[in-house]
């Protein structure tokens, strides 16, 4: 058994259309189309390979345990680029995406899912186009969008995660947020 697992945030069906709309728009013109195999979504933690039951039961028993969250609004707002390989909308930095991102990371670093350099990169955006994105349809595309605006706004209370089956990324489990001032205290000795 080897299950290949995405925890991220999906925006409300309403942007995703429009987001789905610009995706489909630049894979037509520009011939890329990597991007539309995957959900519109914003990525909490890279996809991560789980061989076993009890490495299941362990990722989501810590995911469970990051749930403890406020909701927030999350602006996705204009274009922006990786150079030369992605292209996507900026999902504004704000204190709570950052700090669930971390959260997320921080739970699931005991269970060594990736190497350790790569744990505190959390750069969130939605892809637009990448894999098959290649450096002159890269600056065709990023000239296209140079000043073109976008600007979205939703309510974040939950996280998802993706499970990858039948060659596609399949909503598997969501994890809705729980007010943190309800999650049990670790039992102290000395408290």
């Amino acid at each position: 058994m080897e299950n290949l697992f995405l925890v991220c945030i999906i925006p409300p069906i309403s942007i995703v259309e429009d987001i789905d709309e610009i995706r489909n728009y630049i894979s037509e013109k520009f011939n890329v189309h990597e991007s539309l195999k995957r959900p519109a979504h914003i990525t909490l933690y890279p996809p991560v390979k789980l061989s076993s039951f009890e490495a299941e039961s362990r990722f989501f028993k810590v995911l469970e345990e990051a749930s403890f969250n406020i909701p927030f609004t999350q602006v996705l707002k204009n274009f922006s680029s990786f150079p030369e390989h992605t292209f996507f909308l900026d999902v504004e930095k704000n204190e709570s995406i950052m700090n669930l991102g971390k959260q997320i990371r921080t739970a699931l670093l005991p269970l060594k899912l990736q190497e350790k350099r790569d744990t505190n990169k959390f750069n969130p955006h939605l892809t637009l186009a990448f894999k098959d994105l290649k450096s002159p349809v890269f600056k065709q595309i990023t000239e296209e969008f140079r000043d073109k605006k976008f600007k979205r706004e939703f309510h974040v209370a939950s996280f998802s995660v993706y499970k990858h089956q039948d060659k596609r990324w399949q909503p598997y489990k969501e994890f809705y947020f729980k007010d943190p001032a309800t999650k049990p205290k670790a039992l102290s000795l000395f408290g």
